[in-house]
C-alpha cells in the first residue's frame, strides 16, 4: 500500500492529463474533418435523400457540434490559466454537450432501427405508412427531451477543484447523484441497448424468414438481398456504439456504487485511474469515430467518400504537375536567352 502510495505522489497526473488534453485537440481536429466531409456527402448526392440518412445528417451535426465544442474547451484548458469559477463553468459544459451529442446519437440510431422495423418487417401497416413523417418527427422530439432531461443535471452535479481547476469531476456524489448516474446510464445505454437489440432482431427474424416472390433466396441482386447488407450495416454501427460507450456507464455505475469521484480513483493507483480517465475519453471518441464507421460499414457512403477523394487527388497531381511544366518551361526560356546571349557576343 505504502509502494502505491509512493507511486501516485511520484506521478505527475496534471502532465497525464494535459498530453490527454493535447490528444483529444489533435484527434477532434480529425473527427471534425471527417464529419464534414460525411455531411457534405449526404447533402450532396439524391443516392442519400432517404429517411435513413436524413436521419444520420442529425447525428452527423450533433458530432459535428460536440467535436467543435471539444477542441474549444481543451484548447482553454491547456493554454488559459482558469480561474475555479471559470473551470467549473467549462467543466460544466463540456460534460453536458458531449454526453448530449451521445445521447442525440444513439437516439436518433434508436428512431432509425424502429423506422427500418415498420418498412421491412410491417410493410402492409397503412398506419406508419399514412403516418410517418408525422410519428418520426414525433419520436425525435421525444428523444430530445428524453436526451436533454437526462443530461441536464449535468450543469449542477459536474465541476472542478479549487485546487485544480482544470480537473474535470463529480465532486460530492451524494445519494442524489449516485441515482442520477444510475438513471443516465439506464436512459443513454440501457433502453437505447434493449431498443436496437429487438428492433434489428425483429428484422432480421423476418428477413430469413421472407423471401419475394419470384425471387432466389442466394441472388445478390434481390431486394430481400439488398435490405440484409443494408441492416447489417446499421447493426455494425449500433454495435460499435454500445461497445465503446460501455467502458464510460461501466465507471457511472462503479461510481455511484461505491461514491468515489474521479480524484479519489487516482489515490487508489495509477492503473484504476488511467481505466477510469480512458472509459470518460470513449465518449468523446465516439464523435470522432462515427464518421469512419459510416465510411467503414456503409458501402454507398464509402463509394462516393472514395470518388470525392480520388478527384480532389486529381486535381491536386494535375496541378502540380502543371506548376512543374510552367517551372520547366521558365528554366528552358532562360537557357535559352542565355545560349542566344552567348552566341550573339
Amino acid at each position: 500500500m505504502n509502494n502505491s502510495s509512493n507511486l501516485n505522489n511520484s506521478i505527475n497526473f496534471k502532465v497525464i492529463d494535459g498530453y490527454a488534453y493535447t490528444a483529444a485537440v489533435f484527434f477532434s481536429f480529425i473527427g471534425l474533418f471527417a464529419n464534414i466531409f460525411l455531411l457534405y456527402i449526404l447533402i450532396k448526392h439524391k443516392i442519400f435523400e432517404k429517411t435513413t440518412y436524413y436521419l444520420l445528417r442529425i447525428s452527423v451535426i450533433s458530432d459535428i457540434i460536440c467535436n467543435l465544442t471539444t477542441i474549444t474547451g481543451y484548447i482553454m484548458v491547456i493554454a488559459a490559466n482558469l480561474s475555479y469559477s471559470d473551470g467549473q463553468t467549462l467543466c460544466r459544459c463540456l460534460m453536458f454537450i458531449i454526453l448530449s451529442s451521445y445521447g442525440i446519437s444513439i437516439m436518433t440510431l434508436c428512431v432509425i432501427g424502429i423506422d427500418r422495423y415498420f418498412v421491412i418487417a410491417k410493410p402492409l401497416s397503412s398506419f406508419y405508412r399514412r403516418r410517418k413523417q408525422q410519428i418520426i418527427s414525433g419520436q425525435l422530439v421525444l428523444v430530445t427531451i428524453i436526451v436533454f432531461a437526462s443530461t441536464l443535471p449535468e450543469l449542477f452535479f459536474a465541476s472542478s477543484y479549487p485546487d485544480d481547476t482544470k480537473f474535470c469531476d463529480l465532486i460530492n456524489i451524494t445519494p442524489t447523484v449516485s441515482y442520477y448516474l444510475i438513471m443516465i446510464t439506464i436512459t443513454l445505454y440501457i433502453i437505447p441497448a434493449i431498443t436496437l437489440t429487438i428492433s434489428y432482431s425483429k428484422i432480421i427474424f423476418y428477413l430469413r424468414n421472407y423471401v419475394r416472390p419470384g425471387e432466389s433466396i442466394i441472388n445478390p441482386n434481390s431486394e430481400n438481398h439488398k435490405k440484409k447488407k443494408f441492416i447489417n450495416t446499421l447493426i455494425s454501427i449500433a454495435t460499435a456504439y454500445l461497445l465503446i460507450s460501455w467502458p464510460f456507464f461501466a465507471t457511472c455505475l462503479g461510481m455511484a456504487i461505491t461514491r468515489r469521484p474521479l480524484r479519489q480513483v487516482r489515490q487508489l493507483g495509477v492503473v484504476y485511474y488511467m481505466l477510469t480517465f480512458f472509459s470518460f475519453s470513449t465518449t468523446t471518441a465516439i464523435s470522432i469515430l462515427n464518421p469512419y464507421l459510416y465510411f467503414k460499414f456503409d458501402s454507398a457512403i464509402r463509394s462516393k467518400a472514395k470518388m470525392h477523394l480520388s478527384s480532389i487527388y486529381d486535381k491536386a497531381k494535375s496541378r502540380i504537375l502543371t506548376a512543374e511544366d510552367g517551372a520547366s518551361n521558365t528554366q528552358l526560356i532562360k537557357v535559352i536567352s542565355h545560349g542566344n546571349g552567348v552566341y550573339t557576343q
